[in-house]
């Protein structure tokens, strides 16, 4: 099939599950307040950048709404939560929490249970913070996703987490094939431009990042002078760390073009963390994956599949 073209523009995403087998939620009909019309799956657009949130069970209470990251593979949830459902922490229950910017130690709690569609995980020691992105009630991180399949429906407000049944992409959609990093890391083989790059699917961010390696390959080629830092990345902890934006040439990640964006390149600790400071290496973040109208991620078969919102080719 031919390549997929995006159109850019902002996002962030949501999630919710039910007892026991495939999730699938679609959005309250009732009428919401305007910042909660997007419950489940938030696209990317003018006015925001979009999210996917998951319903989580834990403990067996719940659902709460916690924010589906890619780019984790270690679940939080909120202060908040852990006082709701009766946990109590300790000044000896610690976990090392790494984010986009740096690292923090914070507290931790174990857990019983948490479930959110097909995937249970039992015994699981989770962080906790005070809050976290868009008033969620934690991040869902990929814990136990070896064989998930996530499905996102940005048109529908729909989300959905199962088993994977290795379904291959039907006729109208495209596919990234994905290297697992870590674990369950999403790592994709492309370019930018004519230079050749390892992107990371971060579910997690809001915005698309690109390391110092790939933003000094393209200035060489520009012949253009580096210019001052103009750009501030936060991290949990509200620890932030400048870059610099520039507008990016043609961005290709299997059968996905993406044109006309701009992305903050730095220092950014996360690559060194992933190992990928040394090679050219873009994070993309949910400016970029909610401005889909479907994207789907199967971790059994290693392959991002999805259908844009606006145009083939």
């Amino acid at each position: 099939m031919g390549h997929i073209h995006f159109a850019m523009v902002l996002v962030s995403l949501a999630l919710a599950p039910a007892h026991g087998g495939e999730i699938s939620m679609p959005a309250p009909a009732q009428e919401q307040p305007e910042e909660e019309q997007h419950l489940f799956a938030a696209p990317t657009d003018e006015d925001g950048i979009g999210r996917i949130a998951a319903p989580v069970f834990i403990n067996g209470q719940g659902p709460f709404r916690l924010i589906l990251d890619t780019g984790a593979n270690q679940s939080v949830i909120t202060l908040r939560v852990a006082q709701a459902i009766g946990l109590v922490l300790t000044p000896e229950s610690q976990l090392m929490l790494h984010g986009v910017t740096g690292s923090l130690a914070v507290p931790a709690v174990r857990l019983d249970t948490l479930q959110t569609g097909d995937l249970i995980q039992r015994d699981l020691k989770v962080a906790v913070l005070n809050s976290v992105m868009g008033g969620a009630d934690g991040i869902l991180g990929t814990q136990g996703f070896e064989n998930v399949r996530v499905t996102v429906e940005f048109t529908k407000d729909r989300i959905t987490i199962a088993r994977s049944k290795g379904q291959r992409a039907r006729s109208n959609e495209g596919t990234m094939r994905a290297k697992l990093r870590f674990g369950r890391l999403l790592v994709v083989d492309g370019y930018v431009g004519t230079i050749q790059i390892k992107a990371v699917i971060d579910t997690g961010a809001e915005m698309t990042l690109g390391n110092l390696a790939l933003r000094d390959a393209l200035l060489q080629r520009r012949k253009q002078p580096h210019g001052p830092d103009d750009a501030r990345v936060v991290g949990l902890d509200e620890t932030s760390q400048t870059g610099r934006y520039l507008r990016t040439p043609m961005i290709r990640l299997g059968e996905a073009e993406i044109e006309h964006l701009p992305i903050i390149y730095g220092d950014i600790h996360v690559f060194k963390l992933w190992g990928l400071q040394e090679e050219p290496a873009l994070l993309v973040g949910m400016d970029i994956l909610g401005s889909l109208e479907k994207l789907v991620i199967d971790y059994r078969r290693e392959e991002i599949q999805f259908r844009n919102r606006f145009r083939l080719k």
